[in-house]
């Protein structure tokens, strides 16, 4: 197994099984400390998190980015209309691949977010 096979595979085990880092490090077969720096600079933590946030706790938080990026003049009003169009479809189409996409645009905005707050990552 490759390097990056191994760490894919701890990313998988840390944030979707929530094992500890001692865990992943014996079962991928790699030291702690390996697994602590994989964490570490990938922003593991972060994507963590977001797989306990609820909808109303993710909605919530994109509709105040939102609402900075507008206030700034970084989002236009037509943008801003379309994302409130698509959070309250979301209320009303609760499918299991809509889930499934929504779970995978949250890692991205959560990936982006970290990236935009640790540039050298």
């Amino acid at each position: 197994m490759t390097t990056g096979q191994r760490k894919e595979w701890a990313k998988l085990l840390f944030v979707k099984e929530n094992l500890t880092q001692a865990e992943i490090a014996e079962r991928v077969g790699v030291s702690r400390v390996t697994v602590n720096k994989w964490v570490s600079d990938g922003g593991w933590d972060a994507l963590r998190t977001a797989k306990s946030i609820t909808r109303k706790e993710l909605v919530a938080k994109i509709m105040k980015k939102a609402d900075e990026k507008l206030e700034n003049g970084d989002m236009s009003a037509d943008e801003m209309a379309k994302l409130a169009a698509s959070i309250e479809k979301i209320d009303k189409e609760l499918t299991v691949d809509f889930l499934k996409m929504t779970n995978r645009y949250q890692d991205i905005f959560i990936a982006e977010q970290v990236s935009a707050e640790n540039p050298g990552l």
